[in-house]
């Protein structure tokens, strides 16, 4: 990563990248990050688990969202890391805020509920802000955090019904081309508010009009009749 623009950029990572090495990296070339903590770090997942139950978050923030038959509201709450101890290897990783999310999604036809909480630390400081009112920095914070489910969900996307690791081109132009095309295509397909996104590429398949009809609708064709 040395070398390279996410050294001072903005980033989002998924939990594999929250380990000493790279946040230390980010950290120290000027970049700010936010990243997911999971079980494989147990004692921050722990730690951060506890704070979430036990301390006041210093800010939060709320949004809900109704599609493709379900209501989702997502939860954020804002802990300040500046005070807080943590183990040596973690020392120039630099942690400055903790975000707990809280997800609650229910099923609109059935009433079916679902409920998880994640974690996600960055060296992003808030400043000791006590505002009732959502600040500038945690607006930053909790937006990036859901664009990053929105990347996590088209990746998962990829591996699951596109088979995208399995893919074998014979040099990397071929690659690049085909991971656009696949962001095209689930792009278009995002646009009908699918609910199980294998089901209408199979409707794609049996029927060219159901196709066409929906790439009319989104401007990818033009009609000429």
């Amino acid at each position: 990563m040395e070398g390279t623009w996410l050294q001072r950029a903005k980033v989002t990572l998924d939990p594999l990248h929250a380990n000493p090495t790279t946040l230390k990296t980010i950290n120290q070339s000027g970049g700010k990050y936010i990243v997911q903590v999971k079980k494989n770090q147990p004692t921050l997942f722990e730690m951060f688990g506890d704070m979430a139950q036990e301390e006041k978050a210093i800010g939060s923030s709320k949004t809900v969202e109704k599609s493709r038959g379900r209501l989702e509201e997502r939860k954020g709450r804002f802990f300040s890391l500046k005070d807080v101890e943590f183990d040596a290897r973690w020392s120039q990783s630099d942690f400055q805020t903790l975000v707990a999310v809280d997800r609650t999604i229910e099923k609109i036809k059935n009433e079916e509920i679902s409920r998880e909480r994640s974690y996600y630390v960055s060296n992003v400081e808030l400043e000791g802000r006590q505002s009732k009112t959502l600040t500038d920095v945690e607006e930053e914070l909790f937006t990036a955090i859901r664009e990053h489910w929105h990347v996590e969900s088209n990746n998962c996307i990829r591996d699951m019904t596109f088979k995208e690791d399995y893919v074998k081109t014979k040099n990397k132009n071929q690659g690049q081309i085909l991971s656009l095309v696949r962001t095209v295509v689930i792009k278009i397909i995002r646009k009908t508010n699918p609910k199980n996104f294998k089901e209408v590429i199979d409707s794609f398949c049996d029927s060219q009009d159901i196709l066409a009809s929906v790439l009319l609708k989104c401007n990818f064709l033009r009609s000429w009749i």
